[in-house]
């Protein structure tokens, strides 16, 4: 019996030996042998990145949000509501907008609402159906109150 479990020892040792071994060649020796490339610097100082992309990458999961809403603490709280898709009508101070998904809502554009078209102060009156529009309101009972809209035709 005292052979048996020597004879058995032998064996697990040399296959465990034999993996690591083999490991360490696998890690040590690449088997492509095209060399790395080292960095090198490709922009020249002068050249700046879109400072757009970096905003998107930071905003994450609103980058590609339709619609929602957030309800913000504070003395009263709040429901803040925000929508992107196609402007489908607009009538002097209300603003009809349809998401990708098809969540329809409909906004009242006041005097104290920003808007913004093509990345330039603009009016109500600027805002054309088809505009690919992003809005955010507040809720007021049953009504959305458009705080900011933006626009791009």
């Amino acid at each position: 019996m005292r052979t048996a479990a020597k004879i058995i020892v032998a064996g697990v040792s040399t296959v465990a030996l034999a993996g690591g071994i083999g490991a360490g060649l696998a890690y040590a020796d690449p088997t492509d042998p095209t060399p790395t490339p080292t960095p090198t610097a490709s922009a020249s100082p002068t050249e700046k990145a879109d400072p757009r992309v970096d905003v998107r990458k930071r905003r994450g999961l609103l980058a590609t949000a339709l619609h929602g809403e957030v309800t913000l603490a504070g003395k009263q709280h709040r429901v803040v509501v925000f929508q992107r898709g196609p402007a489908q009508k607009v009538d002097g101070s209300t603003l009809t907008v349809r998401s990708a998904d098809g969540y329809t809502a409909t906004y009242v554009i006041g005097t104290e609402t920003k808007v913004r078209k093509n990345r330039e102060a603009a009016t109500a009156a600027d805002l054309q159906a088809d505009d690919r529009i992003h809005v955010i309101a507040v809720e007021d009972g049953s009504t959305l109150k458009a705080l900011r809209v933006r626009a791009i035709d």
